[in-house]
């Protein structure tokens, strides 16, 4: 198989009870996105949501309001100048979410 990526599934099930344990109506969410038949996560290049070449600088909540828009939701973003290898930890819930900057395809 050609697989690229990889699930670190010992974080993701700490991380899911410890949400749990601080709020217990997260589960239904939750037990949505982990389902067989629930949601599929996807990573998109940013183009797809917004139009780059205008020059302008957007916040990742201009990013993340581009993606609902198309029915989609945005989580986080990997740094454009590291290969998916390199980006062991993809940025996930940005803390700087309204800081603008330049975003570039890929």
């Amino acid at each position: 198989a050609n697989c690229r990526g990889y699930v670190l599934s010992n974080q993701i099930i700490s991380s899911v009870i410890a949400q749990v344990a601080e709020e217990k109506d997260i589960n239904v969410v939750l037990s949505e996105l982990f389902s067989a038949s629930g949601s599929e996560t996807y990573i998109r290049p940013v183009e797809k949501f917004m139009n780059l070449d205008d020059g302008r600088d957007w916040s990742f909540w201009d990013v993340a309001l581009m993606a609902r828009r198309d029915r989609e939701v945005a989580v986080g973003y990997k740094p454009v100048e590291m290969d998916y290898i390199e980006a062991e930890e993809l940025i996930v819930n940005p803390p700087d979410k309204d800081k603008k900057r330049k975003w570039k395809k890929g």
